[in-house]
């Protein structure tokens, strides 16, 4: 018994040792707007966040990609009117980081249907 417990140990050990954490933080400062399905590279931050409301999302990634960089995505509605954006600014993640994206209504953000 003690033959199987020990690999399974060491197995266990040497996939968490390969795998960090970091956590990255978005809040909506937009007067009157919710931001809907937000995301920053392919990780979901948060369905929908009212006016002053905050999400954070833990990224558990293998050591080798980090760091991770990529703008934040999402939907913005007020009413009616719903558009999708795009910040222009690429926000870099590195291990251990526990970065805040603050988006408000001084954020730079493109549509990226209007560039072609």
């Amino acid at each position: 018994m003690k033959k199987i417990i020990l690999p399974c140990l060491l197995f266990s050990l040497t996939l968490s040792s390969c795998y960090e954490k970091a956590k990255i933080t978005i809040q909506n400062n937009v007067p009157n707007a919710v931001l809907q399905r937000i995301n920053w590279d392919d990780y979901p931050i948060a369905s929908s966040l009212l006016p002053g409301e905050k999400r954070t999302y833990t990224v558990d990634d293998a050591k080798s990609k980090f760091p991770k960089e990529s703008v934040v995505k999402f939907y913005m509605k007020r009413g009616d009117n719903q558009v999708y954006l795009e910040t222009k600014q690429i926000f870099t993640l590195n291990i251990n980081d526990d970065i805040l994206i603050v988006i408000s209504d001084t954020t730079q953000v493109v549509n990226p249907a209007l560039l072609k």
